[in-house]
């Protein structure tokens, strides 16, 4: 009776912390995703193709300017047009889908932490990846990576818990996490590709060797990786295999080429040194970063169940950490698989901390203070300098930047006080954990993150948006209902989006000289930074029509007949 009593108490306990965390994720990641335009280029790349297919009702390709984009799998895109199915096609409906998987991530991560130890690590666990800056940022974009990191991370995860059955365990039990743990995996390459089941299966096999040295037995055996690989591959073949049918090789060879170029040579902009991802990881994670600097040597010291998990998260940081630095390409969201594993030694710390096994060092109570400070100043003076543009315009030479820094761009002067109420709540949260109130403490530090990045996407993101876009966006939107041709002088996928490009429209075969001096048959427009707008303007056809943000809008009429 009374182990009855406790289990339905402790299950009564895990459904109103659910509860809680859906609903205070709901409040912070599903109102206002539309406050802000798509930024360029992977926001409006997705929705773009997302919208391509409810104006096509081709599904099955996905698809940029009406033409085939090898560069993507469709899975992230076809939620993209289910919400814009049912929302329109706006900000908010292609942002929906990364704010519903914050919501289940969230609530995946607590009923796992729950699982391998109890409530107060899932609920640790949680407020962590919440409370720290990109983990919670990316959950109120566009792009791909939060849906894909999940997927992966289930994927792995159901490998863990069929490793980790006892010999005794009915054979059908290991198989069915097997055949879940390849099928995440197919749905994460459904996604964004191969490297979903070069990640995992990297994983799993240096796992897998560890585990055969510490224990002397196979946690994987060779039908136990065919039967993962088969379903991984018969999950994934429900769009490759489909579009290999319909178009032949060329498309999935394209695509396969296209990644391998990525990982071989820098996208342009996107050429970082080796320890990019070291820096964005370290920075771009706090505080959970800077907690979980401790765990990495002590987390897998033990050798029960959950120190075994804490072994494959390292491995799994470890794997994606490696791969996306030794790839030319850089971009900070590549390594942000490494979130999962990162926040959940971060909760490895918090737990042991306050069970009185390990130690809070005073070192890192200064390092929180000192780089959590120095991001509340940042927050604090951006916008006051930036709104007094004038200050800083005389140490400025170049005529881009001037012309950004003179956007008509209106602030209500209040701005700051979101970096200088960040600074009282770091230090107020570095003193609770100073005076060793470590609960409380790690809360307030993971909350007043979260609070901040909130506050900041309301009311400052718009600003940033309207100093690098708002200009070219909002002209693009007023030639929605007009037939013509637009371009760019730079890479965009702007125009498509918000111009509401159709069919043929603006082919990307169009020749920028040709629409400047040949026999168009309808207006052109064309879009150039400051910086490249002497190009366009040798053609005395093209008529300047505005300067503005550091944009300069041309345009073409349509000749009149000889």
């Amino acid at each position: 009776m009374t182990t009855f009593f406790s289990g339905s108490l402790q299950t009564s306990l895990a459904v109103r912390y659910s509860l809680t965390i859906a609903a205070i994720s709901f409040a912070f990641f599903v109102p206002f995703l539309g406050a802000v335009h798509l930024f360029d280029w992977d926001e409006i790349n997705f929705a773009e193709s997302a919208r391509e297919m409810l104006v096509t009702g081709n599904y099955t390709r996905v698809q940029i300017n009406f033409e085939p984009f090898w560069e993507k799998p469709p899975l992230f895109i076809w939620l993209q047009a289910l919400s814009m199915h049912l929302f329109g096609v706006n900000e908010f409906a292609a942002r929906l889908p990364n704010a519903l998987c914050g919501i289940i991530t969230l609530l995946v991560l607590f009923f796992i932490g729950r699982r391998l130890y109890d409530e107060r690590f899932g609920l640790f666990w949680a407020m962590a990846y919440f409370g720290s800056f990109l983990p919670h940022f990316y959950f109120k974009t566009a792009i791909i990576d939060p849906v894909f990191n999940l997927f992966i991370f289930l994927g792995v995860y159901c490998f863990f818990l069929a490793s980790t059955l006892e010999e005794s365990s009915s054979l059908w039990q290991r198989r069915k996490y097997l055949v879940l743990s390849g099928a995440f995996i197919g749905l994460g390459i459904l996604t964004k590709g191969p490297v979903a089941l070069l990640v995992s299966g990297l994983s799993g096999i240096i796992y897998t060797l560890i585990s055969f040295y510490r224990f002397r037995r196979w946690v994987l055996t060779l039908t136990d990786a065919i039967l993962f690989g088969v379903v991984a591959l018969v999950v994934s073949s429900l769009w490759y295999g489909l579009e290999t049918v319909q178009h032949g090789w060329w498309f999935l060879w394209s695509f396969i080429s296209y990644q391998i170029g990525l990982f071989r040579e820098p996208v342009a902009g996107h050429g970082q040194p080796f320890y990019y991802h070291f820096m964005v990881l370290l920075f771009g994670v706090f505080p959970a970063s800077f907690i979980a600097l401790p765990a990495f040597r002590r987390a897998a010291a033990d050798r029960d169940t959950p120190s075994s998990f804490a072994l494959l998260m390292i491995i799994l940081f470890g794997v994606v950490l490696t791969i996306f630095s030794i790839s030319t390409t850089k971009i900070a969201h590549y390594s942000s698989l490494c979130y999962f594993p990162l926040t959940f030694l971060a909760t490895h710390q918090i737990y042991h901390v306050l069970s009185g096994k390990a130690v809070w060092r005073a070192a890192a109570s200064v390092a929180c203070a000192v780089f959590g400070g120095l991001v509340a100043l940042l927050l604090t003076l951006f916008p006051i300098v930036i709104s007094h543009s004038s200050w800083i315009l005389p140490f400025i030479t170049d005529e881009l930047v001037r012309a950004v820094l003179q956007s008509p761009v209106a602030w209500s002067g209040y701005e700051w006080l979101i970096g200088a109420v960040y600074f009282v709540l770091i230090m107020f949260s570095v003193w609770l954990l100073w005076q060793q109130k470590f609960e409380f403490g790690f809360g307030a530090l993971f909350l007043s993150s979260a609070m901040t990045l909130h506050f900041f996407t309301l009311f400052i993101a718009p600003k940033v948006e309207a100093y690098t876009q708002a200009e070219p966006i909002r002209f693009y939107q007023s030639l929605q209902d007009e037939d013509c041709y637009i371009v760019t002088g730079y890479k965009s996928y702007a125009p498509y989006f918000y111009a509401r490009l159709r069919p043929n429209q603006s082919p990307s075969t169009l020749d920028h000289e040709w629409l400047a001096t040949g026999p168009i048959t309808k207006p052109a427009y064309f879009v150039a930074k400051l910086d490249g707008a002497k190009w366009y303007e040798q053609f005395p056809e093209l008529k300047v029509i505005k300067r503005s943000g550091g944009y300069v809008f041309f345009k073409r009429e349509v000749p009149a007949s000889p």
